[in-house]
């Protein structure tokens, strides 16, 4: 049995839970709120000189074989780097486990996908769809020519840009989408392949001339980027932004996984999910703080530019082009004077949020994994997951063996708890003495509590120690299993994808009976009304979230509770109310 003090340190810390976990899905962290119009005059990419050098034929780490060129796919006859072309065309973009173009609309990359990584289908819950049935609202989602079908789609390669999407925008003044032109002047860029690099070339009707490069990376999912503006003109001219845009839809959030402005600055993660702020005349800017890199992405991949030098008054600002593509930007004020040149270089990664990559890439690059607070015990607990993954070989089964193994490795502080907690209740009729005796001299009372807490061996700090102890860990698996990309796609059982809710509502309702078994276990005669109140509805509150949950973490949360109802019950078993607290209820 469970002391009533040690039943309130425990509600406290499973409020704490539960306020943490309501609170970061229905209030995730908002962007800076900046003024409208609070938009830099004149941009810039980045100042001159380079940590990562252009490399068109270099050979990448043992672990990740030979770096490939950028291979050329049907480029059209005007292609040849020294006319102006003429017509739309691209030249194919090739390097392992990436495969997109760049095209002559913009210069830029678009259509990227990532080979070695299959779309995940698209998951429809089972009571979504019913109640965009009843309520005339969205029924058609997930409904095949038999109605509702839980998953619809999946397994071609994963699309990281949109054939609308664009890596390395560049302009000056104003943002714009980049070479759209006019009627009169499409703009379009002259693309072309050399020495292994693709380069994409565009003279304004001003005089401006653009030339940006694309070499491959020696490291994964990497590309090394240098932008080069020319001012041909008669007169200055703002220093270019550089940027990274693409069509977006959806819903983004903690638990909902669509592509969104990202960026990295002053050591510090910022989103922007929610697209109506964008609109009209207002930007989201971060002008403060050094930046670090800039793109798109989302829960588990993501599209960005890391900046080989920055100018200390650079900036970086999320905003929607006249094209309705969004994106971020580096913009830093200054100007071009004529025939002079500034020259930029970049670091381009596209890929999966992959810890062992981005570290080894460094530039910050691995902040991208949102572990949060507890990221060190994040990081640990992924890497015993992996290890779980490469005996069993599904991530599923991986889930089921890392909550075991955190289960034991606590389990004699979970013992020592409740051991602690049987030992507190044997002695409830004597500490209901000395309360009723000393009621009156609270200090007398106090010596008199502690005497018999020495004499029992009791610690009243023994039940909820333990409890807070685990606490960081909780909180390290919990996001583990929201931002690991490992578990992206995977399968388990009936689940097609465990980083998307279940569609058939199973795990949830199987969370609620467990925790309904787990609650009916603990104790709560001494509890207050209002405290009983609280405990009664915390299965319909959990279990309400537990439905919009990724698949993978109520996995985790009900193998979890099922164990720590049967340690409950070994551990009551082990330790039977003893008679002096039974008479003394009776």
């Amino acid at each position: 049995m469970i002391s009533d003090q040690d039943r309130r340190a425990l509600l406290a810390v499973v409020l704490c839970f539960a306020v943490y976990v309501v609170w970061m899905a229905l209030f995730p962290p908002p962007p800076p709120v900046v003024a409208e119009g609070e938009q830099v005059e004149g941009v810039e990419a980045v100042a001159d000189g380079a940590s990562d050098s252009i490399r068109p034929d270099t050979t990448g780490p043992e672990t990740t074989g030979p770096t490939e060129p950028l291979q050329a796919a049907d480029p059209s006859p005007g292609a040849t780097g020294t006319e102006t072309p003429v017509d739309d065309h691209a030249v194919a973009l090739t390097k392992e486990g990436l495969r997109g173009e760049v095209s002559s609309e913009n210069g830029a990359v678009r259509g990227l996908t990532l080979t070695e990584y299959d779309q995940a289908p698209v998951t429809t819950p089972i009571y979504a769809w019913l109640l965009g049935k009843v309520l005339g609202s969205r029924a058609e989602d997930g409904a095949g020519e038999g109605g509702w079908e839980a998953y619809a789609g999946g397994g071609e390669p994963l699309a990281l840009l949109s054939e609308a999407g664009a890596l390395v925008l560049v302009g000056t003044g104003a943002l714009d989408d980049d070479g759209a032109g006019s009627p009169e002047e499409p703009g379009l860029y002259e693309v072309s392949q050399e020495a292994g690099a693709i380069v994409a070339t565009r003279t304004r009707g001003d005089g401006v001339r653009i030339v940006k490069r694309y070499a491959p990376g020696a490291q994964p999912y990497t590309m090394d980027v240098t932008v080069t503006v020319t001012n041909g003109s008669a007169a200055a001219v703002s220093k270019p932004w550089v940027g990274v845009a693409d069509a977006m839809g959806g819903d983004a959030g903690r638990f909902a996984n669509a592509p969104r402005p990202l960026l990295y600055v002053d050591e510090d993660i910022e989103h922007i999910y929610d697209l109506e702020d964008l609109e009209g005349e207002l930007s989201e800017a971060f002008p403060e703080g050094p930046v670090g890199w800039f793109g798109v992405g989302d829960r588990y991949f993501m599209a960005v530019l890391v900046p080989s030098e920055v100018s200390p008054d650079a900036g970086l600002v999320v905003d929607q082009l006249p094209s309705g593509r969004a994106g971020s930007f580096l913009l830093t004020p200054g100007s071009i004077q004529p025939g002079e040149t500034h020259s930029a270089e970049f670091l381009a990664y596209m890929g999966p949020k992959r810890l062992d990559v981005l570290e080894g890439i460094g530039h910050g690059l691995d902040e991208a994994v949102e572990f949060g607070w507890f990221g060190f015990f994040s990081r640990i607990l992924l890497f015993f997951l992996k290890m779980c993954h490469s005996v069993v070989g599904n991530w599923g089964v991986a889930i089921l063996m890392l909550t075991l193994l955190v289960k034991a490795a606590f389990f004699p502080l979970t013992q020592k708890a409740y051991t602690s907690s049987k030992r507190m209740q044997a002695i409830q009729p004597q500490l209901q003495e000395i309360r009723e005796q000393y009621k009156d001299n609270r200090e007398l009372q106090t010596q008199k509590t502690m005497a018999l807490f020495q004499e029992h061996g009791v610690n009243p700090m023994g039940g909820c120690l333990p409890t807070l102890i685990q606490m960081p860990v909780w909180f390290a698996l919990y996001n583990v299993m929201l931002y690991s990309v490992e578990l992206f796609d995977s399968s388990f059982l009936y689940l097609q994808d465990l980083t998307a809710a279940d569609p058939y509502g199973v795990l949830p309702a199987v969370y609620a009976v467990v925790m309904v078994v787990q609650q009916r276990m603990m104790p709560m005669g001494s509890m207050d009304p209002a405290q009983q109140r609280i405990i009664k509805m915390m299965p319909l509150i959990f279990s309400f979230f537990m439905f919009s949950f990724p698949s993978g973490l109520v996995l985790y949360f009900s193998v979890n509770m099922m164990l720590t109802v049967l340690q409950q019950l070994l551990i009551n078993r082990q330790f039977p109310d003893p008679p002096a607290a039974g008479a003394a209820a009776s």
